[in-house]
Formats: C-alpha cells, structure tokens, sequence
C-alpha cells in the first residue's frame, strides 16, 4: 500500500468518526421539553350600565263622585214613573200597590225618601197605592238576600199591608250619571210584570 492510500484512509476514517449519529435504536429516550401551560384568564364580563333610581310616585286620588242634583233625580222619576204607565203591565194590576223605599246603592248621599215619594206622586193617577204608618213599618221588614226578594216575607207583607203587588226601585251609579231602576212584582206569585231603568245626569 502507497503511503498516499495510506493517508486517504486515515483521513477517512477521522472524518467519519467526527460525524457519529446518534443509534437510534438507542434504549435512551429522547429528551422531551415539558409544555408550559398558558395561563388561563378569566372571562371578561361586560360592566353594568348604570339605571336610573325608580320613583314611586303615589297613586292618584279617586275622582270625587259627582253629586246628585234634586232636579236631575226628579226627572228620573218622572221618566220612570211614564215609562211604567205607558206599558202594558200597568193594565194588569188590579189591586193595590205597596211601593218600596228606593234603594240608594250609588255611593252619593241622595234623598231617596223624598225620590220615593216623587214617584208615587207621578203614578198615583194610575195605581192605588197602600199608605199609612204601619205600611211604613212594614217596608223595613223586607228581607232581602242577594238583591232578591224573599217569597215568604213578601206574601207575609202583602197580606199585613193589603197590598197585591210591589213597586220596587233602586239607585245607581252609570258613568258620571245615575241610573234609576225599578220593577213591578206580584206578591202572591212572585212575578215580575214590568222593569226598567232610565239614565241621566
């Protein structure tokens, strides 16, 4: 062998033990850099937006109720009281009549006393009304349940009064008016012949 291969080899040999690869069928593992973990930040939540402050304001008075005028329910009366003589149910009374107080259920001081004596007075030509002061004593024992007439203290009435029939009213409130209402029973059967109602202010 010339020294010439001789130094070709031995400069090979160096260059290629210079140039080791790691074996990879090595039993060492490779080296693994651990992840480090981002940190988590919290949800960003949007700011309240400031509200006004809530005022209560009291709640406003109920609208006084209108007062009744005298001359107001007077014609009410009357237009009750023409109602009930143009109507065929008149015709059909042939005894006596006991009128009722009128019931004030409008929530307004009225006089219905003098209201109930206005109405006999319009239909005193066309119906013969029972009178007198045990009449009148009779009238507060009408017992009456749920806006009805009790059947048995209206026959007992009738009979103590000499009545054969019952003209019954009532008073109430209808928008800024009032309303009069009333009906024409017979005792002794309880049926009712005539009813109506009128409106005014």
């Amino acid at each position: 062998m010339t020294p010439f291969r001789i130094a070709t080899l031995a400069s090979a040999v160096l260059a290629l033990s210079a140039c080791t690869l790691p074996n990879p069928y090595s039993s060492q593992p490779a080296p693994v850099t651990p992840a480090t973990p981002e940190p988590v930040r919290p949800p960003v939540l949007p700011r309240p937006v400031p509200q006004p402050p809530v005022i209560e304001l009291p709640e406003a008075p109920p609208a006084p109720l209108p007062e009744a005028n005298n001359a107001s329910m007077e014609r009410l009366a009357d237009s009750l009281a023409a109602r009930l003589r143009a109507s065929a149910a008149i015709n059909e009374v042939t005894g006596p009549v006991l009128l009722d107080d009128i019931r004030n259920q409008a929530g307004s001081p009225v006089d219905t006393r003098g209201l109930t004596e206005r109405l006999q007075a319009q239909l005193s030509g066309s119906l013969n009304f029972v009178s007198g002061p045990e009449v009148n004593s009779l009238r507060q024992q009408l017992a009456y349940q749920s806006g009805r007439a009790d059947m048995a203290s209206l026959v007992r009435l009738g009979k103590q009064s000499g009545a054969d029939y019952l003209l019954s009213g009532s008073l109430h409130r209808a928008g800024s008016g009032f309303s009069l209402r009333a009906q024409l029973m017979e005792l002794a059967s309880g049926e009712v012949l005539w009813s109506d109602s009128v409106s005014g202010r």
